[in-house]
């Protein structure tokens, strides 16, 4: 089991996608452009309140911990994590307070920062120590929950607040076995209560990553923001909707890559097995890479005969974005999960802040520039500019070079692959009827993609497949 690990938390991520894609098509059915768009801005607040709050306690930990003592730091990382929700809801009651914002929109912040908080705490502390079945059953569950509680939700009750509550909740169940199992394991003996020493440890590690935490919520979430700020929430919808579904299908296999690869090389790191650190980053960014070219031309030739089958008719304004989209997440999960990882293998975690307030800038400017004028199409130019500053902040840094292992002959390989193949399905879509281009482009990717996974053990297609050979004929 331990030497598929890779492919386990893949087809768990894999698995995640599918209840999404089944989520988003339930819930713009049952919902109006005008509910959904509430939804997508409240959850836009409160998911800033949640970084600031918190991203940063799950980076630390991540960057501190050891096998040596893990309970030390997780606990410590749980004390503070408990604390930053209490006070950020006491911030979020007092912008309600002073008529900040309103009261609908600060229940669903309040619901939506504790829902990420308890699973995205747990989920953190469960990788790393490397708790293979807890953390994917974990994310089946939160993607199963938020389907079947979202549903109930917006049937029975159809308003924003049902929805961010039914949301919050699938959270919070989801952690439970993650919880349990680390109940078995690191907390065994209990907990014990963090010395100020290790609060000062993490601080001075992370301290950064409070801005850095908040800067990159801001710059995902200030194109929605200002385009709600002038056109209204059922433009935001249409433009959420299909931005959401893309950065998630790319953020989940991007996940897999750093919950596996990269926590691999960390826990070398932290043993001084640099060889080992060094073969799992190299497979991580090939990796990465594969993902963000493939992802990209899966999106480009497939992206206008998916949507029309997931959303209702009155979310299809913003097809004309895709393209846009598809390359700003290949360009978030190429910084997020491969090169922002530097600061686990390095001593400071500046880099992560330099690189989300070159997205902030980016995005606050552009957004308020190009979304009065083109609307939803200008939150997307916006929304990808960011993305690629942010990526190349990170590529220009020497650390980063120094340490984030890059494999140009592959690299090389897969974009003339992916390009062929999109070029191939190109012309598939322009001589044949959508639903046959769709099913041969599909049928294509799927040989090609598996062609390299196969070749290069990707996700540890390599090992099943040579397993699977001599199953089936030895």
């Amino acid at each position: 089991m331990k030497d598929l690990f890779s492919s386990i938390y893949l087809v768990s991520r894999i698995a995640s996608a599918v209840l999404n894609l089944v989520a988003i098509a339930i819930f713009t059915r049952l919902s109006s452009q005008e509910v959904y768009g509430q939804y997508l801005i409240s959850f836009a607040y409160g998911f800033i309140v949640y970084s600031l709050a918190i991203q940063w306690l799950i980076s630390a930990h991540f960057g501190q911990q050891s096998r040596q003592d893990p309970g030390k730091i997780a606990t410590t990382v749980v004390v503070l994590a408990v604390l930053s929700v209490i006070l950020g809801a006491s911030l979020i009651g007092l912008a309600v307070a002073i008529n900040l914002i309103s009261g609908t929109t600060g229940f669903g912040c309040a619901v939506v920062l504790l829902g990420l908080a308890v699973y995205f705490v747990t989920s953190e502390i469960g990788r790393s120590q490397l708790l293979v079945i807890p953390v994917t059953t974990a994310a089946f569950l939160r993607s199963g929950l938020t389907l079947v509680f979202g549903s109930c939700a917006l049937w029975i009750f159809h308003s924003a607040s049902s929805l961010l509550l039914a949301v919050s909740v699938a959270h919070i169940l989801a952690s439970v076995p993650i919880l349990m199992a680390l109940r078995r394991s690191i907390w065994t003996a209990g907990f014990e209560w963090p010395s100020w020493a290790t609060y000062r440890q993490i601080w001075l590690y992370s301290w950064p990553l409070i801005l850095a935490g908040g800067a990159a919520s801001v710059a995902a979430s200030v194109d929605r923001i200002v385009l709600e700020r002038f056109f209204g929430p059922a433009e935001i919808a249409s433009y959420g909707v299909i931005l959401d579904f893309i950065k998630q299908s790319f953020i989940i296999v991007g996940e897999s890559v750093a919950i596996s690869y990269v926590s691999v090389a960390k826990a070398s790191h932290g043993d001084s097995d640099e060889e080992k650190t060094k073969e799992m980053l190299a497979k991580a960014f090939v990796t990465i890479s594969f993902l963000a070219a493939f992802g990209i031309t899966f999106f480009l030739l497939l992206g206008g005969s998916l949507f029309p089958l997931l959303l209702g008719k009155a979310y299809l304004g913003a097809m004309s974005i895709i393209p846009w989209l598809a390359v700003a997440n290949a360009c978030l999960i190429l910084r997020a999960y491969y090169f922002a990882q530097v600061i686990y293998f390095t001593k400071t975690a500046r880099l992560e802040l330099v690189s989300t307030l070159v997205a902030l800038v980016i995005s606050i400017g552009l957004s308020w520039w190009l979304i009065p004028l083109f609307a939803v199409t200008g939150a997307a130019v916006a929304f990808t500019l960011a993305q690629i500053g942010a990526l190349l902040s990170m590529l220009l840094a020497p650390s980063t070079r120094q340490t984030m292992p890059v494999d140009f002959n592959r690299l090389s390989i897969i974009i003339i692959v992916a390009a062929g193949t999109l070029a191939a399905g190109l012309l598939v879509r322009s001589a044949l009827p959508e639903g046959i281009a769709a099913a041969i482009n599909l049928a294509l990717m799927a040989a090609v993609a598996s062609i390299l996974l196969v070749r290069w053990d990707l996700f540890d297609a390599g090992i099943i497949w040579r397993r699977l050979n001599r199953a089936l004929f030895s």
